[in-house]
């Protein structure tokens, strides 16, 4: 094949138009002659019939020779090919059911990238011992050392996720990766927070266990916000299943427990470990106006002694109900709620387990006795304007049974409340400010408050 470029097919019109210009200029229109007349219609034909021998070349070239062709398109020759070429390119790339996502080029795999960029200007009055979130255990109680107020600037909540799917699959398949920097031994370098497959109904990897119902959180500036909420992320393998309408969900999980959280003050010989994982079961239903989750999970809590300390176990169970009600048909406003009770795993809490505080303890006798704690969370959305919401949240949560080897100085009721106002200037960029204000209670009785002020700006991409 030589290297004489041949227009598409719809080049043809492309032509014939410009043909047909010419032939309407005033020099036609205003011509004296017939002659002239003649001689502008003998120029059309002679321009059809080298568009018809173009187009019976064109439909015998080989796909190798319209490769080539494009080829040389993409290399810088000008002309009608280009034009038309740009016609509907980007199809390939769209998809609304994922949105951001570009194909993996040779294969049925879509890929997307996105996260934001969040910084936080961070004011504490009360010498709070956490300066990167307000973590209730942190709150200065009477007669511990303050260090005053502080100020703190952070950018450690910035967010990025990574996630492919098969768009060809006849099940759901994806990978879903997340990282934050909220590594607080190293503030500059990632730290997982997701990374599961989905196939179908099964779910493999490390995502919030079932126990969680993230739902019934607004959105909070202070990254501990939701600190006596049930849950956090954990290794997991989990099968759901959905009623056709989709408002109708069942799960079940085998996810990873601390089972090693045995408090064992008198250093009994021996090692705290379960005979198998915790197992969670959980569903959920959805209203128009509301949506509802509840769950239940079962693990062992064992100590295995050695020389002279015989073997002990009891079993843990947590449960929690949680949710979103819709105040307005509009869905502007809304209310969340969550209540959980947990004995023998109260580091299902995340006050708790930010804490440091175990589930239950040993005591010289070689006997667990279980900690117990509830705790509830709940939060209003409210949107104002078109650019302006507020949220609020009231987090709770108190230790019922305290195990008598427990430290004294350890908390065992915590509270938080928290108001913000958020400006959205448009889809990328929001700017907000949150008061916040917590208590605690130690074992002992002593207790404490504190307040912070925090200003953020999130940057989505």
């Amino acid at each position: 094949m030589n290297n004489q470029f041949f227009p598409i097919p719809s080049a043809r019109q492309f032509l014939m138009g410009a043909c047909f210009c010419a032939a309407l200029a005033p020099s036609a229109l205003f011509a004296d002659s017939e002659h002239e007349i003649n001689e502008l219609k003998n120029k059309i034909e002679e321009e059809r019939v080298r568009l018809d021998a173009m187009e019976k070349q064109l439909s015998q070239l080989s796909p190798q020779d319209m490769e080539e062709s494009d080829a040389a398109t993409d290399q810088g020759l000008s002309g009608i090919r280009q034009l038309i070429a740009a016609d509907g390119r980007n199809d390939p790339y769209l998809d609304k059911d994922f949105t951001k996502s570009i194909p993996l080029v040779g294969s049925p795999w879509r890929f997307s990238f996105g996260g934001y960029a969040k910084t936080d200007l961070i004011h504490d009055f009360s010498g709070h011992g956490d300066e990167q979130e307000f973590i209730l255990s942190q709150i200065p109680v009477e007669g511990s050392p303050q260090e005053g107020s502080y100020s703190h600037i952070q950018i450690s909540e910035t967010r990025f996720h990574f996630e492919t799917r098969n768009s060809d699959s006849a099940h759901e398949n994806s990978l879903y990766i997340e990282f934050d920097f909220f590594d607080k031994s190293n503030t500059f370098s990632p730290r997982l927070r997701h990374a599961y497959v989905r196939y179908g109904k099964l779910l493999v990897g490390q995502t919030w266990t079932l126990l969680s119902e993230l739902r019934q959180l607004p959105l909070m500036l202070d990254f501990a916000a939701g600190d006596s909420i049930l849950g956090g992320r954990t290794q997991q393998l989990r099968w759901t299943e959905h009623s056709k309408d989709k408002t109708l969900g069942w799960a079940i999980a085998l996810e990873s427990f601390n089972d090693s959280a045995i408090y064992n003050p008198t250093s009994l010989d021996g090692i705290a470990r379960s005979n198998f994982p915790r197992l969670t079961t959980g569903v959920t239903k959805l209203w128009d106006r509301l949506t509802w989750s509840s769950g239940v999970s079962v693990t062992q809590l064992r100590f295995d002694g050695t020389q002279e300390v015989s073997d002990t176990s009891e079993l843990a169970v947590t449960a929690t109900t949680a949710g979103r009600v819709y105040l307005t048909p509009s869905k502007t406003h809304w209310f969340g709620f969550g209540f959980g009770y947990q004995s023998g795993s109260i580091t299902d809490v995340i006050t708790f387990a930010n804490g440091g505080i175990p589930n239950a303890a040993i005591d010289d006798n070689g006997e667990l006795e279980l900690a117990k704690a509830w705790n509830t969370q709940l939060g209003l959305n409210t949107i104002w304007t078109s650019k302006l919401s507020s949220n609020f949240s009231y987090a709770y949560t108190k230790m019922t049974h305290t195990p008598d080897a427990f430290e004294p100085e350890w908390i065992r009721i915590g509270s938080a409340f928290h108001a913000n106002l958020i400006y959205k200037y448009d889809d990328q960029l929001s700017l907000g400010i949150e008061a916040m204000h917590g208590d605690r209670e130690n074992i002992n009785g002593d207790s404490g408050d504190a307040q912070r002020l925090q200003f953020s700006s999130f940057y989505y991409f």
